[in-house]
């Protein structure tokens, strides 16, 4: 299935950034779009300029998420939500931290998939765009997220021989540093934000990534994209360090 398609979709995480980013595409090819997150100005605001459906709930709320998104028939699920609490270091990382980061990016999202997949195999087609990240490919200085982003890596790997055959396609989408609000959220630390953001390259911008899950959406029904990775042309990942002890 392509875009044109696919009538309704669902996309968490819809308040700013690649979600909102999203949002917007989406509309702009005609779909109906349910935006779900919590700050309710924000999505307000982006109904407002999109035309998008809104739902303001808090996703670490799991019974929420089956009284609510279990009711709606999304051909395509764009499962954004996330954060990276505790991104510093794991041995710095509150306990409320790793609850925080664990119980968005991997709880919260599987909640999502199993509130909003048994519609799409009884309709026999669906589209599940899982946001990834680099740092769940690559090892990094980060144990606490770049383990969420890994288990959703392999969620979505499985998820692939666990639905064949039954018409729906999933794809896990991968960005390096993007320009979104992911580090003043990440941390009360509003200088320690703005240091690790100020790298002195450019970075992708949330459009770039919305660009490359419309691409997997669009993609012919007999194609499925199952990972896209994309980064920073001044951005890589891998190779090798040493430290003297």
């Amino acid at each position: 299935m392509s875009l044109k398609n696919y009538k309704t979709a669902l996309v968490t995480g819809a308040s700013s950034g690649i979600g909102a980013a999203t949002v917007k595409a989406l509309t702009e090819r005609g779909l109906e779009v349910v935006a779900v997150a919590r700050r309710i100005d924000r999505l307000e605001a982006l109904a407002n300029s999109t035309g998008c459906k809104v739902l303001s709930m808090d996703l670490r709320k799991h019974q929420q998420i089956y009284d609510t998104l279990s009711t709606i028939d999304a051909d395509i699920l764009v499962n954004n939500a996330g954060t990276g609490r505790g991104f510093t270091g794991f041995l710095d990382a509150t306990a409320e931290d790793i609850e925080t980061t664990m119980g968005t990016n991997v709880q919260a999202a599987v909640h999502v998939l199993r509130a909003v997949l048994p519609g799409m195999v009884e309709r026999k087609s669906g589209h599940i765009v899982n946001l990834g990240s680099v740092a769940g490919l690559y090892p990094i200085n980060s144990a606490i997220y770049g383990g969420s982003k890994g288990a959703m890596h392999l969620i979505s790997q499985n998820l692939r021989i666990e639905l064949l055959g039954k018409g729906i396609r999933v794809t896990e989408v991968c960005p390096g540093r993007v320009d979104t609000e992911f580090f003043d959220a990440a941390t009360d630390d509003q200088a320690l934000a703005e240091r690790v953001k100020n790298t002195g390259v450019e970075v992708l911008q949330s459009e770039d990534v919305s660009a490359a899950i419309m691409f997997a959406l669009d993609a012919p029904a007999r194609t499925n994209i199952s990972t896209i990775e994309l980064t920073p042309t001044n951005q890589v990942f891998g190779g090798g360090a040493f430290a003297n002890t």
